[in-house]
């Protein structure tokens, strides 16, 4: 989006407030291009512990995270498999699900992000809302569905409970209006670059 477009964004006062509390060390209700989620700064980890808190959940199973351009891939995991390049050229903002990578050699980011093996699930956004978040704090954004643990994803932001809509830091206003699609797909990549579908 251009300079200009941005200035005169609707969602800009909501995207700028989402930002300062973040980094404020704070935790967001935000929606993603998937369904609402909650979200803090994936280099924060008092705001991941809260994040779990709100949900009720454990932290054995990492959350994924945003970023805003595809180069930042190799920012946040090593090495980054050819195939994922031919993977996002595939997607890449076109497809009408989005796609998280799971990737080997997570790094700069919190380790309670990391899996077991020492992989990150990142998915890369073309919202411009997001974007101007992730802009905003130039860090990857935690994602996870603004649902208490074990209960269904909320696919509207009247679903999100109480709780949760209480809790955060920060509740967007943009989006309120949107239902909510399906979660992405999610593919994990190895070292050799070998596949393994984890989420059709």
């Amino acid at each position: 989006m251009a300079p200009r477009a941005l200035k005169n964004a609707p969602w800009r006062t909501d995207a700028i407030a989402a930002v300062r509390c973040l980094k404020a060390g704070g935790v967001i209700l935000y929606p993603t291009d998937t369904v609402w989620g909650l979200g803090c700064r994936a280099d924060d980890k008092a705001a991941l512990e809260k994040l779990y808190r709100l949900k009720g959940r454990d932290g054995a199973q990492p959350s994924l995270v945003l970023l805003d351009a595809e180069g930042l891939l190799e920012e946040y995991a090593h090495p980054v498999p050819d195939i994922a390049w031919d993977l996002l050229n595939e997607y890449s903002g076109t497809s009408s699900r989005p796609m998280t990578l799971v990737l080997p050699g997570g790094k700069d980011v919190t380790p309670a992000l990391l899996a077991e093996d020492g992989s990150l699930a990142m998915r890369v956004v073309y919202d411009p809302f997001l974007q101007f978040i992730i802009r905003g704090i130039d860090l990857p954004l935690v994602s996870t569905s603004a649902n208490l643990s074990g209960h269904p994803t909320p696919g509207h932001f009247d679903e999100i409970p109480k709780a949760i809509r209480t809790g955060v830091d920060h509740a967007c206003t943009t989006g309120r209006d949107r239902r909510g699609g399906q979660t992405s797909s999610m593919i994990k990549l190895d070292d050799a670059g070998r596949i393994d579908i984890l989420r059709p």
